[in-house]
């Protein structure tokens, strides 16, 4: 018996010292612990940097632009840093599959599912369905236009109506978070929330918190996902749980709201048109239309929608404010080109060169996402040279490119003439990557 027990704790030693070993051409990274791998080496770095951007600015210093990364039990992390290393990453299909850890999964009540996190059938399929409906409802047209336009007054006449009774910044994250939530919640749900409505509170505190809190929690238990069941509180799984709870029952609610008076044959927003779908699909065992698909695929575009665009406009409103010179010139380009009598549109975009440079300018100085969207390796491959196994996740370090100082020269300055030429017109600098890139042939919505 004890010598079975021996044997035993001798191979699981040996596995263990095996897997921790680095191969020859494994990315280079810190050595790290058995077990644990490098999850203590990336707490430490936090510490001092605060946020995970840093960590990686910090690890790509150290390491080169291919990191690799060992946590816990799970598959290595590969971070990619420099605009040649992440271009050719985000080329390669070979490297366009999602992960599929525990906190993919548990984002979409333990399957996969919506499209953010998917590949294959499940992506494509909810992709071409999106494309469609979007298209059909005024993606890119006068319908969605007008709407955002409607929003954008709304937010105006708040502002004006908060700068009166104090000092506008300690409210405009909140206010501003209603007709950017409107803009997404009209395109799932067709109705608009006013900041009275008890849904817009509810709505954004599970969004903020959803972000602000899902990070260090799904590395833990992606790569250690027993701890959840010893210790739930410490690794943030109960909470994360609570939060996962109260975002799906909030949207359950609006699909039965939904349901209860949907007319067959006709839809007016995405989850009737997905409803629709279901029901079209119902006989098809290859279908991957379901309520929970639609569920998901609502809690991607509501939380990739909202956050973002949100962020993106405070960000620039805090570098408009602070830089004087570039609220002049905006303020007489739009005086010239629109007037003050008339609302922005589209059809002015290519007579605003510096209104386009300006955003150009906040989208590559904020980060907004400073790393694309987890990728993973569907096959084995090398990048630059280093293995990179099948099911291996990769992340491409955006803010390396927008704030590499060797293109830009003064990356930390804002600065939107560096998108402005010679004739005073737009131009577009391949190295801004605010939040992917786009490439011709992609498989993946996004990056």
């Amino acid at each position: 018996m004890w010598l079975i027990i021996l044997c035993c704790l001798f191979l699981l030693v040996i596995k263990i010292l095996t897997e921790w070993r680095r191969e020859s051409k494994f990315p280079p990274g810190p050595q790290g612990l058995p077990v644990l791998g490098n999850i203590l080496d990336l707490k430490n770095l936090l510490n001092e940097a605060k946020y995970f951007s840093g960590v990686y600015a910090k690890l790509a210093e150290t390491y080169g632009p291919i990191v690799g990364l060992k946590l816990g039990l799970g598959n290595p992390i590969i971070l990619v840093s420099g605009r040649d290393a992440v271009m050719e990453m985000l080329s390669r299909p070979e490297f366009d599959g999602r992960p599929d850890t525990f906190s993919h999964r548990f984002r979409t009540m333990g399957e996969r599912r919506g499209i953010i996190f998917t590949d294959g059938k499940i992506w494509d399929d909810n992709r071409r369905f999106s494309l469609k409906y979007l298209k059909e409802f005024g993606f890119g047209k006068r319908s969605m236009e007008d709407l955002i336009l409607e929003n954008a007054v709304s937010l105006t006449m708040s502002i004006e109506k908060k700068i009166l009774s104090g000092n506008i910044i300690e409210y405009f994250p909140r206010i501003s978070s209603v007709p950017v939530l409107n803009n997404v919640w009209c395109f799932i749900a067709g109705s608009k929330l006013t900041e009275e409505n008890p849904k817009v509170k509810v709505a954004l505190e599970m969004l903020n918190s959803n972000t602000r809190k899902s990070t260090v929690t799904g590395v833990l238990l992606d790569h250690l996902p027993f701890l959840r069941f010893i210790i739930p509180g410490y690794t943030g799984f109960s909470e994360l749980e609570e939060r996962q709870e109260r975002m799906w029952n909030f949207f359950i609610e609006e699909l039965k709201a939904h349901k209860s008076k949907k007319v067959k044959g006709t839809y007016r927003d995405l989850i009737d048109a997905y409803l629709e779908e279901i029901e079209l699909q119902q006989d098809d065992l290859t279908s991957i239309f379901n309520e929970p698909q639609l569920l998901a695929l609502i809690k991607d575009f509501f939380s990739a929608g909202v956050e973002t665009t949100n962020n993106s406009l405070g960000f620039a409103i805090t570098y408009i404010a602070i830089k004087k010179q570039v609220q002049e010139k905006l303020h007489a380009e739009v005086d010239k080109m629109i007037g003050r009598e008339s609302l922005p549109s589209l059809a002015y975009k290519n007579h605003l060169p510096y209104l386009q440079a300006t955003i150009a300018e906040v989208l590559r100085i904020a980060n907004i996402g400073p790393t694309t969207i987890a990728h993973r390796a569907i096959a084995d491959s090398t990048l630059l040279g280093y293995n990179i196994k099948k099911n291996y996740s990769m992340l491409a370090s955006l803010i390396s490119v927008n704030m590499d100082k060797k293109h830009w020269g003064d990356p930390e300055n804002f600065r939107p003439e560096r998108f402005i030429n010679e004739k005073g017109e737009f131009v577009d600098d391949p190295w801004a990557l605010p939040f992917g890139a786009d490439l011709e042939g992609s498989t993946t919505i996004g990056e």
